[in-house]
């Protein structure tokens, strides 16, 4: 379902990722695991499309979605659930969680 390919990440000058690979199949538990700074954040933000990457690729079922904006990533179905108090803090988990769905229509959600 998901590949990302051989991706770099720059913050200006400073180069966040390099070559990072990532495989995600249906049906499957993927984990990204890592001491703090080695770039799991910068690599679901890329996914997400929310920080533009400048090398490699990244695919969803297939389809290369590296030049998508994060609007047009989020109609697939692809989200990142943040950590502390980048989420809604009068909102449970469950409905925190729910707002992700808010741009996919009602027939296609599922939880």
């Amino acid at each position: 379902m998901l590949q990302v390919e051989n991706i770099d990440l720059h913050y200006g000058a400073a180069q966040a990722l390099k070559g990072v690979w990532l495989k995600a199949e249906t049906g499957k538990v993927t984990c990204l695991m890592g001491r703090n700074g080695v770039g799991k954040t910068s690599t679901l933000r890329a996914v997400a499309g929310q920080h533009g990457i400048s090398a490699g690729r990244i695919l969803w079922d297939g389809e290369d979605i590296s030049s998508l904006a994060a609007h047009a990533r989020a109609r697939k179905g692809i989200a990142v659930v943040p950590q502390g108090r980048e989420i809604f803090p009068l909102l449970s988990v469950k409905e925190n969680l729910e707002t992700g769905y808010a741009p996919i229509a009602r027939k296609d959600r599922f939880i």
